[in-house]
């Protein structure tokens, strides 16, 4: 692959508190940075209409020389708005000269950006396995767009083979376009010493290997309600759930059952927590429960495992892919096998160090500079062929 090549990398996940997609974009910009340092990175994104600062933003936070965030002016952004109230094209600062690859991080190319290949991160298609787990407003937008992004990328990245089976049955993707990179587990989830977690869940009012956590968004995929009804039957064989995550999207009923179990000492709801303190959460605590309907991936049980902490999970879509033999997976829609499962884990003390030790040689497997080099190499696929078009594709 030729030096200096310039990539230009959907910025737009970095908009807002991270989530599983923006830790995902945040973690592989680093990565190219640091992995390739020749080339020039830019994260482009429509300026957000709501502040016109970016300084607290994850947008902004690159320090690396090689890259640079180009947005769009905010009142492009809202003239464009304005035009096409559903549409997510968004008129961009314009990079110049243009760039070699455009990597849109998202499932689909949301706006126009010059370049000469086009590469497109694929994480998952519940959008259209699972249409009842989105808004109408996002399958509106985003489900129109997804038959397009497939013709105009000239690769596809999936993080699994689970996600490229779907791709392939459900868009007719030719296998041969995709390519499979996993997600990395970032270097700070390891296990921390024993008075260093104590420390950093004080402020919680947490105490280390006196709970089980789940940590992700509060959504109906996440399975919450059969796992708060799990803890329930397990109780008082375990300790209380620790819920540490953003509110999504159609969850009034399991904030209501959380909001009942926490008046009973069964359950302790965090709300969204910062990066620096997921490591030591996940570290304290006795096990991670995990037990999602369906994930593209699924990176936090590996995070978890990366801590020193076993994992209960579903056996279900990637997550018995990506956890191989280190978790117990069991079916999530069996609430029983799940209290199971976690009473195991919590009393049982040779399980809990069998899979302490299995979880830590599996995560070792994983880093996001792995990542970022896998995702150079598709870089150098797209680059070393002919485009599957010259010209300028978007959105909307």
């Amino acid at each position: 692959m030729i030096a200096d090549v310039r990539v230009a990398v959907d910025g737009q996940p970095l908009l807002g508190p991270l989530a599983g997609i923006g830790h995902y974009t945040h973690q592989l910009i680093h990565a190219l940075a640091r992995v390739e340092p020749r080339h020039r990175y830019y994260v482009v994104a429509p300026r957000p209409l709501r502040r016109l600062s970016l300084r607290s933003l994850p947008l902004s936070n690159f320090s690396e020389p090689n890259v640079e965030v180009a947005v769009s002016p905010w009142w492009a952004v809202l003239r464009a708005r304005l035009r096409h109230p559903l549409a997510r094209t968004a008129v961009l600062k314009a990079v110049d000269p243009p760039v070699d690859v455009f990597h849109a991080t998202n499932n689909v190319f949301p706006y126009p950006v010059p370049a000469a290949r086009n590469v497109l991160t694929v994480h998952d298609l519940t959008l259209l396995r699972f249409p009842e787990w989105h808004p109408a407003r996002r399958l509106a937008v985003m489900v129109p767009a997804l038959g397009p992004a497939m013709r105009q990328a000239d690769r596809i990245i999936a993080p699994s083979c689970s996600t490229r089976d779907d791709l392939v049955r459900l868009l007719s993707v030719d296998p041969e376009r995709i390519s499979i990179v996993p997600y990395g587990v970032a270097p700070n989830f390891t296990p921390g010493s024993a008075a260093s977690v104590t420390a950093r869940l004080e402020a919680f009012g947490l105490r280390p290997g006196e709970y089980v956590l789940f940590m992700g968004t509060i959504e109906p995929r996440k399975n919450l309600l059969r796992l708060l009804e799990a803890v329930e039957q397990a109780a008082p064989k375990i300790g209380p759930l620790v819920v540490a995550g953003g509110r999504g999207w159609n969850d009034d009923r399991i904030l209501r059952t959380m909001a009942r179990l926490e008046s009973a000492g069964r359950v302790r709801s965090l709300g969204y927590v910062p990066d620096d303190a997921r490591p030591a959460l996940l570290g304290g605590a006795r096990a991670f429960a995990f037990p999602s309907l369906y994930e593209g991936f699924g990176l936090p049980p590996l995070e978890a495992m990366a801590c020193g902490t076993p994992v209960v999970t579903s056996n279900v879509a990637s997550l018995p892919e990506v956890v191989g033999d280190a978790a117990l997976c069991v079916d999530p829609t069996d609430v029983a096998a799940l209290a199971a499962a976690l009473t195991r884990v919590w009393s049982d003390d040779a399980l809990h160090a069998d899979l302490r030790a299995r979880g830590l040689a599996r995560a070792a497997l994983f880093s996001w500079d792995r990542t970022a080099r896998l995702t150079l190499d598709v870089y150098r696929t797209v680059l070393d062929r002919a485009p599957r078009s010259s010209s300028l594709h978007g959105v909307g």
